[in-house]
């Protein structure tokens, strides 16, 4: 695999990404949850309007993708292998996250309940409809196999790493500051035991990252691969 890392750290442009690429991801989504119209789309929109900003910013700072793990992989069999154990380890992570969470809470429709009525339905038109699954599917893999991990994986984590460069544990700390995030990216239709899940998938991912030495495939493709598991029990209505 190819070994990738960091460019040289620069913390006042590194606060000023995430400033920029955070500020427009909450921002934008709190003002679309409140069109209803629009509303069940606020994520992916939100999501894909950052990645605007974040391709925008990489190329001020003369980066590239590829140098945050989109380059060609050197193995496909070593890819692939990767694949299977983060796909294996952040579904692992998210059940077992989810489930702690339900029990300590007490009450699982306490703990899953979105913040809106209406959030709780988002995917209520998946059972059965073929058109609705096809379309979240294709959804899940552009929105949450590749932008989620470039955006959260490859950009934010980074950033956090170069924001926190003086300090002891910065990866680490980044690690743990992008995965809040993107566990709070998920609390408005899924509830707390949501946002402790999908924190917890992004925290190991984020290990991941770093582990095969900041390469994204391997999370791209199981993350898109977890997606559409989830999805399509849904569409068989073998789970809701």
């Amino acid at each position: 695999m190819t070994s990738l890392q960091p460019t040289k750290p620069n913390r006042w442009a590194a606060l000023y990404d995430l400033f920029l690429i955070i500020g427009v991801l909450l921002v934008l989504k709190s003002v679309l949850l409140n069109v209803a119209t629009v509303w069940s789309y606020a994520g992916p929109i939100s999501l894909l309007a950052a990645l605007a900003v974040a391709t925008w910013r990489l190329r001020k700072n003369q980066e590239t993708w590829a140098g945050l793990g989109l380059g060609r992989p050197k193995s496909i069999r070593w890819t692939i292998l990767w694949t299977v154990v983060a796909l294996v380890l952040t579904m692992s992570a998210g059940i077992l996250a989810e489930a702690l969470a339900v029990s300590l809470i007490g009450a699982p429709s306490e703990a899953t309940q979105a913040i809106d009525a209406r959030f709780q339905g988002r995917f209520d038109n998946i059972p059965g409809n073929l058109s609705a699954y096809l379309f979240w599917l294709a959804t899940a893999w552009v929105i949450g196999g590749f932008t989620e991990e470039m955006l959260f994986r490859g950009v934010l984590l980074t950033r956090f790493e170069k924001l926190f460069a003086k300090i002891p544990f910065a990866a680490v700390l980044a690690v743990i500051c992008q995965a809040v995030l993107f566990g709070q990216l998920h609390y408005y239709y899924q509830g707390l035991a949501g946002w402790v899940a999908t924190g917890a998938i992004a925290f190991v991912s984020g290990i991941l990252y770093l582990a095969f030495n900041r390469n994204l495939w391997p999370l791209v493709l199981s993350h898109g691969l977890s997606n559409s598991i989830g999805l399509t029990l849904i569409y068989l209505e073998i789970v809701s």
